[in-house]
């Protein structure tokens, strides 16, 4: 038995359906054929895969991420202010650069210090030398899932020597090439906290993803509902949890968002296109301000077009407006048609509302409810 055919029987044995992946030469041939043999994302950033993974596992999915460890440090944050604030399972496959048969020196650093963050973390881990080390996988995956856990484990590049596993090659993509999209940027009308309350009706019955901070109270205060994730942490993840939910339901999802927080992590908007869920809505929220430290202005403010950035990632259905009525029919008729991405232009501001009043636990359950029901 070859390597790469005996861990991806551990993980079939294991329920595992939706692997999130970025590549690495030294393991691409796990790439590929995990790529094949379940639901696959293919990332922009290791990130994105933490709150995909995130979203796959409150939908009923049994996610796992594939990828490099030098990534690992691009995951530190929403490892831990969403993974494990929500204790949301995460088994983290890592092709382990950096030891000793390699070649590129850069690679060291990683190498060395990636168990140690993990130590750091109180993540447990696994070092994967051979065949018979790949057994830790099976003798330790179930518990991940059962006891809400994450951990890591380590796959050193020897692991896969002298295996002739071959797998099939997938066929390559065709490029598409969108249009021009030239829409001007209206005046704000509203701020978010108005354009919430007007937008409710369209918002009820669908699993919505909320920016963190004022944006997560103020939603809870117009709209709430048990198919609301609100987001306590991990600013930019909200859109991948959203994704997560949307690839792996049937259900409507929409992602809100803010230009400060997709800002952070644009790269998810590729990797929206990429897998296209037609039950997906992004609206951003576009105030020009990082509204949640004080409102000091973002990118989105002077220079950079939101729309027009969804667009050249390859999202073609696009609704940019400032009128409330125009932003609620488009959340009442995306669902089928998706993903649409609405630039939803606001005025800077914060309403006066309470705080939060639910906990993580009663978030994630409420939204495993509605998701699985």
């Amino acid at each position: 038995m070859t390597p790469e055919d005996k861990t991806l029987g551990i993980l079939k044995s294991h329920s595992v359906d939706f692997v999130a992946a970025l590549p690495c030469d030294r393991n691409k041939n796990l790439y590929e054929a995990a790529l094949a043999q379940f639901k696959p994302v293919e990332l922009s950033r290791e990130e994105e895969g933490v709150g995909i993974c995130a979203g796959a596992l409150m939908a009923g999915a049994r996610p796992v991420m594939l990828i490099q460890n030098s990534g690992f440090g691009n995951m530190v944050n929403a490892i831990a202010s969403l993974g494990k604030h929500y204790r949301f399972a995460l088994p983290m496959l890592m092709s382990w650069r950096g030891r000793d048969s390699e070649t590129i020196a850069a690679q060291e650093w990683m190498g060395e210090y990636v168990p140690k963050i993990l130590a750091a973390m109180d993540i447990p881990y696994h070092e994967i030398y051979d065949l018979a080390d790949i057994d830790q996988l099976d003798a330790t995956l179930g518990g991940v899932f059962y006891n809400d856990e994450i951990r890591g484990y380590l796959f050193e590049p020897s692991v896969w020597n002298g295996s002739d596993f071959a797998p099939e090659k997938r066929p390559a993509p065709v490029r598409t090439r969108l249009g021009q999209y030239d829409e001007p940027i209206p005046e704000p009308a509203v701020t978010r906290y108005e354009l919430l309350q007007r937008i409710s009706g369209a918002l009820e019955g669908k699993a919505v993803a909320c920016n963190l901070g004022f944006p997560c109270k103020e939603l809870f205060s117009a709209c709430h509902q048990p198919s609301n994730f609100y987001m306590l942490g991990s600013m930019g993840m909200v859109t991948p949890v959203a994704l997560g939910m949307a690839l792996c339901s049937g259900k409507p999802v929409v992602s809100i968002d803010g230009d400060g927080s997709l800002l952070m992590n644009p790269s998810t908007l590729a990797t929206i296109a990429r897998t296209g869920p037609k039950n997906m809505a992004v609206l951003c929220v576009d105030n020009g301000a990082y509204g949640s430290t004080g409102n000091q202005t973002t990118a989105a403010a002077s220079r950079t077009d939101l729309a027009k950035v969804a667009h050249g990632f390859g999202i073609e259905n696009i609704v940019r407006s400032a009128n409330p009525a125009v932003i609620a029919e488009a959340l009442e008729r995306f669902n089928g048609s998706g993903p649409v991405f609405i630039h939803a232009i606001c005025r800077a501001g914060n309403a006066d509302v309470p705080n939060l009043t639910i906990t993580p636990e009663q978030i994630r359950h409420g939204v495993e409810g509605f998701l699985r029901g």
